[in-house]
């Protein structure tokens, strides 16, 4: 029982190091983030454990859901062993590990590991409320951490001082804390902000005071990533969050909190701006043939990737190998290659030429399983539940581990609202059985 209880105490604890490191992605060792380090090393303890059971037990959905992953996990190694019959077209000066075909393997590692981060989150909950508030509470530092130093170096930066927290890519800079660029810094602390809805006005694990002050700092970071993906991800959080509850105060306090970031972080302008690109796509590349923010990145990606899919519509180009691939003269049709690594970061769209239309629409089934079932569960677990599909197609990769984690964290949640359930309908029945037999008696 003891050291039943040591693994269970073990597990717990690396699942809350895992939530707080899911926010640090540029803190590396080598090409290894810290969250993959910390996922490798639950994943080591574990197999390192003696008489160690081929099974894994817990909450019901969690392991439910687990052979689903294993078989996307196999189908994706499938699709990676099968793109080596393709032509590459990789971009010159890049690393042996984006070279074929050690970029698709290595992109396959990625996520396994991330996936990984699911499970040990979920398993590290279990039944517990207290666990749940302890991860809740880590994944809300590491966001807050995040946030306060993009702010703090972009006012350093207009100080005259530059820190790494911010990019300067863009002709305005872009808060970035601990993360490579605004862009995914924004939609991770979107995340962020529902936890802190759910710490606060939710739950009640902080006050009131503190509620406020950290959904501030959260917000401003996002003002600051000016990330449009995040501040439509929020939108529609918000959304789900209304018709679920229809209360007109949620409504009023969504507008107040969402309105100002979407001004501040150019929301508009950076849409039309995509239009007019767009628009204006084939005569701006000739133009700017040199200009790598036009032609890398997503812009480029929504003109080569209808291409690539009509292609290889079922098998795809496997993960991680669009890089290798969009420079091919027959998808460039003329269009200007590029000499970047370049990624198509339009999420479970981009999937769609990389894994082939089936095995995209297996992996969004994958992201879709936490919200199916919790469509009768409390509002904040359906949007917890949410969350990870929403980022998965507002442009967020599957090799990302922070969606994952909040995935654990809803299945966690629901394996202690179920809980609670059972809990409820077994003191209910005696209470029921006393009631019938006094009516009875008299």
């Amino acid at each position: 029982m003891t050291l039943f209880r040591h693994k269970r105490v073990m597990l717990f604890g690396l699942a809350a190091l895992i939530a707080f490191l899911s926010g640090f992605t540029d803190v590396r060792l080598g090409d290894l983030q810290s969250v993959e380090l910390a996922v490798i090393v639950s994943l080591a303890l574990s197999f390192a454990q003696p008489r160690q059971r081929a099974t894994i037990s817990g909450p019901k959905a969690t392991v439910d859901l687990l052979p689903r992953v294993l078989l996307m996990l196999f189908l994706l190694a499938c699709g990676s062993i099968l793109s080596l019959r393709l032509s590459f077209y990789p971009p010159s000066d890049i690393g042996l590990l984006k070279q074929p075909p050690w970029a698709t393997f290595v992109r396959l590692v990625e996520i396994a590991i991330s996936v990984a981060s699911l499970f040990i989150v979920a398993l590290g909950i279990r039944n517990n409320p207290r666990h749940l508030k302890t991860i809740l509470t880590a994944y809300a530092w590491a966001g807050l951490l995040n946030a306060a130093w993009g702010l703090i170096s972009l006012a350093s930066y207009y100080g005259g001082v530059v820190l790494p927290g911010v990019t300067l890519a863009t002709r305005v800079p872009r808060v970035a804390g601990f993360f490579n660029e605004g862009g995914p810094l924004g939609v991770y602390l979107t995340g962020v902000a529902l936890i802190q809805y759910v710490r606060g006005p939710i739950l009640h694990h902080i006050s009131r005071r503190s509620f406020w002050i950290g959904m501030a700092v959260i917000m401003a970071g996002i003002a600051g990533s000016q990330s449009k993906a995040a501040v439509l991800v929020l939108v529609l959080l918000a959304l789900l969050n209304t018709l679920q509850q229809r209360r007109v105060e949620l409504v009023i306090a969504a507008v107040l909190l969402i309105f100002p970031v979407a001004i501040a972080s150019n929301l508009v302008e950076g849409l039309n701006g995509y239009y007019s690109n767009f628009t204006n796509f084939r005569a701006e590349a000739y133009e700017r043939s040199t200009d790598s923010n036009l032609v890398n990145g997503r812009l480029m990606a929504s003109v080569l990737l209808p291409r690539i899919v009509e292609a290889h519509p079922v098998l795809g180009v496997g993960i991680g190998n669009y890089g290798l691939v969009r420079n091919d003269p027959n998808i460039l049709l003329g269009l200007p290659r590029t000499e970047l690594w370049d990624l198509h970061g339009l999420g479970l769209l981009g999937y769609l030429a990389e894994l082939g239309i089936p095995l995209t629409l297996f992996v969004l089934y994958i992201y879709a399983y936490p919200v199916l079932l919790a469509l009768r569960s409390r509002s904040w677990i359906f949007l917890l539940s949410s969350y990870p599909l929403l980022a998965a197609l507002f442009g967020v990769q599957l090799n990302f581990a922070y969606p994952w984690i909040l995935m654990g964290v809803a299945l966690g949640a629901l394996a202690i609202e179920k809980d609670h359930k059972a809990i409820a309908m077994r003191r209910a029945v005696p209470l029921r059985a006393r009631s019938e037999a006094a009516r009875r008696r008299g």
